[in-house]
């Protein structure tokens, strides 16, 4: 898919992903987890992510290593998003979880061009005609985030702690569409899940309904958080029609950031039987 309006990967040496020590915040500090950072490089840019294992990861998985999480936070948000730490109580079944920070977020954030971004991003989910050079930007920052997704499963999956066959992705509101994207475009994928995905830029070129089609190979799991008596919007179903099967529709209260609650368990057992935690 080399003509992809999300996937245009330039020529660079293979990813490679070099682990350190990384601090621990809450509700993590307290979880037997190993935390360690690493960075690699998609597209000329430098890529700072997070990886938490269990602490007896020896014992834990098979023995190719452990199944891996890739988490996408939302537009506005970092890899130390609040929402991602949901995952934390699954790590002490065997998974491994992993996070980046996209383009123009985290420490990667600019003071120029980051709120536009993200007003590009909530202008297109709203239906709204973008400017230009807006549109240049979601649309830079749509193809940055894909390689830089791509580049991270190859980084992670090249580690000995990290089973290649046993991968998923959750993404969160704006970070659902990105995950879309990337199903898209690496077939190695065995499970997505997808939190309050927006349309993102609906019939337009960047609408993620266009590219979850395109996922082969993975199970799909969407979550639609919030009040149980507030309609499904079109542009969350038409995403949701959009997918190939095997997939799932749930409505649930919310996701609590602490791992409890009807949305996290769905999550868990979804995962369990995915990636055969």
């Amino acid at each position: 898919m080399s003509d992809s309006v999300v996937y245009r990967p330039h020529p660079e040496a293979p990813a490679l992903a070099t682990l350190r020590p990384f601090p621990k915040t809450e509700p993590w500090a307290d979880l037997p987890i190993r935390a360690q950072g690493y960075e690699f490089v998609s597209r000329g840019d430098f890529v700072p992510g997070v990886l938490y294992c269990p602490e007896a990861s020896g014992s834990q998985g098979s023995e190719s290593g452990l199944p891996l999480l890739l988490l996408v936070h939302d537009r506005g948000r970092s890899m130390r998003a609040e929402e991602l730490a949901c995952a934390a109580p699954w790590i002490s079944e065997g998974l491994a979880v992993a996070a980046i920070d996209l383009p123009l977020h985290g420490l990667r954030a600019s003071p120029k061009l980051t709120a536009r971004l993200i007003e590009g991003i909530d202008g297109l989910a709203d239906g709204n005609a973008l400017d230009p050079q807006t549109h240049a930007l979601v649309e830079e920052f749509s193809r940055q985030s894909t390689s830089d997704l791509v580049r991270c499963l190859d980084a992670l999956g090249g580690l000995p702690e990290i089973d290649e066959e046993r991968v998923g992705v959750l993404g969160f509101g704006a970070g659902g569409g990105l995950a879309s994207y990337l199903l898209a475009h690496d077939p190695r994928l065995r499970a997505a899940v997808f939190v309050s995905t927006p349309g993102l830029d609906a019939a337009g070129a960047l609408d993620p309904a266009r590219f979850i089609r395109r996922a082969t190979g993975a199970s799909l799991l969407m979550l639609e958080a919030g009040a149980l008596e507030t309609p499904t919007s079109d542009a969350i179903r038409a995403f949701f029609d959009a997918a190939p099967e095997p997939k799932e529709h749930v409505r649930v209260p919310a996701l609590e950031a602490d791992g409890s609650g009807e949305a996290s368990a769905r999550i868990q057992d979804f995962l369990r039987k995915t990636l055969a935690i």
